[in-house]
């Protein structure tokens, strides 16, 4: 009985410690993601386009080398609306449209804050 009850603590213990790590790793990527893309916006409100471009950039090779492991934690379809949120902003900024850069980069925004909100530790995630 009382090796049973370790057992069952041990896995338990275990089980939390890979969940929470992926809580934080997941986390750390999306808040990263957060900051470039207002970074980005700020760039552009101050009319330095070259210095958005470059963020977009950065935030695109972040979610392109995160993706197979946030495949793992989230849903495949708010990862695919975010990627393709940050391609329709980098083109907005390759063509100088800075209304619907401003546009689709709030989608990408929303897709961040969902995959957040989805995967943040909650008692109805609990179920």
């Amino acid at each position: 009985m009382r090796r049973t009850t370790i057992m069952t603590l041990s896995v338990f213990l275990i089980a939390v410690a890979i969940c929470t790590g992926s809580l934080l790793m997941m986390s750390n990527i999306v808040e990263h993601a957060r900051t470039l893309r207002s970074e980005a916006i700020l760039a552009v409100e101050d009319d330095d386009p070259e210095r958005a471009k470059e963020l977009m950039v950065e935030l695109a090779e972040l979610w392109k080398d995160k993706s197979g492991l946030l495949e793992i934690l989230t849903s495949h379809d708010a990862l695919h609306e975010v990627k393709t949120g940050i391609i329709e902003a980098q083109i907005c900024l390759e063509c100088g449209d800075h209304d619907d850069f401003l546009r689709t980069i709030s989608t990408v925004g929303e897709g961040l804050e969902h995959i957040y909100d989805v995967e943040a530790l909650s008692i109805s995630n609990l179920y």
